[in-house]
């Protein structure tokens, strides 16, 4: 497996660099942190924080315990914990704690009863939405398990992507001729193409920084590699991007057992025909437009062009394929147990995975409470 060490002595060192192999240490360590991942849905996401924290002072390695939990954070959906609006929640109670000295436990108690009667909430659900607003307080609603082993392939994958989007120029031979390669390949930089005994030659010269569409772009094309029997790549590297001096880093399919993408696409981003302005080509069925944008490196708008005219439905932040819209109202409206636990396994036996920015935009809300699979979903 390719450790963050061995990306930074690309920068101390003028020669091949030899992936590392999972050990039996680093796939405990992969398990470890999925279930920390598992066992804190429901829960803040500065538990989950201090928690990982606590796996670095297992003795691994913490930049090792990073890169996975950066990984697993992609396959994660955080939410706001409030009830109601925290600047609203923090003002009612600021403006009863002016109204008298509190000293103790009792009184604050008594302060945070007399806002939650202003506001007409619980004080449990008022404690919930004082600071909802910050990143720490945010709640992981759903998690997206994977095995240790995929995990760590996933690692490697992130991570090759990573190095090579310092590249200037990156050189790869793969078995057959696959046009999505070009297409993917002239959207990175300028680009020259040879065939000869069933292989195929690509170089490409990228500019110094890479957008991050472009980047996606990259992230496609080796999808599109390992999918081939035979590949080897060498490139030139720069890191960091100050540097001058440029250092060399080559793979081969031998070692691709060990590399593959976390959630990998049953088809590339572009499509073969736009070679001018290459459109993603989407395979979810619900599509969270802020999150999409966030991975792709671009505006919301530009998600919202690149599948324009596919017969998707806008519910403001969220993209639904009418059918798949038709199915998931359908199955709503005929469920007559609406707690969140059944609510996310019908949805899920529908293919959604945005659950709960689906149930948002559709006008559900859902009434969390200490069991999240008892929480109740119900429409406004």
């Amino acid at each position: 497996m390719i450790l963050p060490s061995e990306v930074v002595r690309v920068r101390r060192r003028k020669e091949v660099i030899k992936p590392v192999y999972a050990s039996e240490a680093e796939e405990s360590l992969a398990k470890t942190i999925v279930s920390v991942f598992e066992e804190h849905v429901g829960r803040t996401r500065g538990e989950l924080k201090e928690a990982l924290g606590g796996c670095e002072m297992l003795g691994f390695d913490y930049k090792l315990v990073r890169g996975l939990s950066s990984v697993l954070e992609d396959r994660c959906v955080f939410g706001s914990r409030g009830v109601i609006d925290p600047f609203r929640a923090r003002r009612a109670v600021f403006e009863e704690a002016g109204r008298r000295v509190v000293v103790s436990d009792e009184g604050r108690r008594g302060i945070l009863g007399a806002a939650s009667f202003r506001l007409g909430v619980s004080v449990y659900d008022l404690e919930r939405s004082l600071y909802a607003d910050l990143q720490a307080e945010q709640e992981l609603q759903e998690f997206q398990p994977v095995t240790p082993m995929d995990l760590l392939r996933g690692y490697n994958f992130s991570l090759l992507v990573t190095l090579l989007a310092h590249a200037r120029h990156l050189e790869v031979v793969y078995e057959g001729d696959d046009p999505d390669v070009r297409v993917l390949c002239s959207g990175l930089g300028k680009c020259n193409f040879s065939e000869g005994r069933g292989s195929s030659r690509v170089s490409v010269d990228l500019p110094s920084r890479l957008s991050g569409y472009r980047t996606s772009h990259l992230h496609d094309l080796f999808v599109l590699f390992l999918g081939t029997k035979q590949w080897s790549l060498k490139a030139e590297v720069v890191y960091p991007h100050r540097s001058k001096k440029s250092h060399t880093f080559e793979e081969r399919s031998e070692n691709g057992a060990m590399i593959s993408p976390l959630q990998a696409r049953e088809e590339p981003l572009v499509e073969p025909s736009a070679r001018q302005s290459p459109r993603v080509r989407v395979r979810s069925e619900v599509i969270d437009v802020q999150r999409t944008a966030e991975r792709l490196g671009v505006t919301e708008e530009e998600v919202r062009g690149m599948i324009e005219g596919r017969g998707y439905v806008d519910l403001g932040g969220v993209l639904v394929a009418e059918g798949k819209l038709r199915e998931v109202k359908e199955a709503l409206s005929g469920l007559s147990d609406m707690r969140f636990g059944e609510v996310r396994r019908v949805l899920r036996g529908l293919g959604v995975r945005e659950l709960v920015p689906l149930l948002e935009a559709l006008g559900y809300v859902v009434e969390w409470n200490r069991d999240r699979d008892e929480s109740l979903v119900y429409r406004i």
